[in-house]
């Protein structure tokens, strides 16, 4: 069974890389609903159902809050959002040395709290968003541990779900995280299949560029996502 897991950062209108227009997504969303998906969190996945969509944002922008909660309500889906806990409140420094840099505010813990009441998915993307592949093991310890504690501290909220910064997962930092965590996505391209990919190296669809209709409907119902599968040690 494929579940088409996809990967959003920021809804806006402004020129950042990262940033989907919320006319795009929303038309986008109400595709999704014509097409007949439930959206589903990744512990709420049913290998009897058919048509069941995930949505994930990386980051935690304030936008997410702003832009696309009142879209995803309206049409009742839901929705998983991976912050960086030492940037609560604070903006995407990791990636201010890209050319076309815009800094963005992050959600703080009160606008955290909105999400997850608004019944959305709270779930980790590391304490500073650091390369894991080029940190000691005790660092790595420490970003994937310090960031599940501080949403069980502020939140009482079971983070179980891991996204990699910057996609960056070798076998130590995959060793490492399934100690804390029981599923992780990547950056990996492919829709999601139970019964094939390890649910610790979770593939998704990238939704950050405008598409037709078209290709949606091609990345969602085909094999046009699964092809690009890149095949690896970790992926197989």
């Amino acid at each position: 069974m494929n579940i088409p897991v996809l990967s959003y950062h920021s809804i806006s209108e402004d020129i950042s890389y990262i940033s989907l227009s919320t006319r795009i997504f929303e038309k986008q969303i109400i595709f999704l609903k014509k097409l007949g998906y439930e959206s589903v969190n990744f512990n709420e996945i049913d290998p009897n159902k058919k048509n069941q969509i995930i949505i994930t944002f990386d980051d935690g922008y304030k936008d997410i809050l702003i832009n696309a909660l009142p879209i995803l309500k309206r049409y009742n889906f839901k929705a998983t959002c991976f912050f960086v806990t030492n940037q609560i409140g604070k903006n995407n420094q990791w990636d201010n040395k890209k050319e076309k840099f815009s800094s963005k505010n992050i959600m703080s813990n009160d606008d955290i709290k909105k999400w997850f009441d608004s019944g959305m998915s709270v779930q980790s993307h590391s304490h500073n968003h650091f390369d894991l592949t080029k940190l000691t093991n005790i660092d790595i310890v420490k970003e994937l541990e310090i960031s599940k504690k501080y949403f069980k501290d502020k939140f009482n909220i079971e983070s179980n779900v891991f996204c990699y910064p910057f996609g960056k997962v070798n076998q130590n930092v995959y060793d490492l995280t399934k100690k804390f965590y029981k599923n992780a996505v990547t950056t990996n391209r492919s829709r999601y299949n139970i019964n094939k990919h390890n649910p610790l190296l979770i593939p998704r669809i990238d939704m950050g560029k405008s598409v037709s209709l078209t290709k949606l409907y091609l990345k969602l119902k085909t094999i046009y996502e699964d092809i690009k599968f890149k095949k690896h040690e970790l992926y197989l």
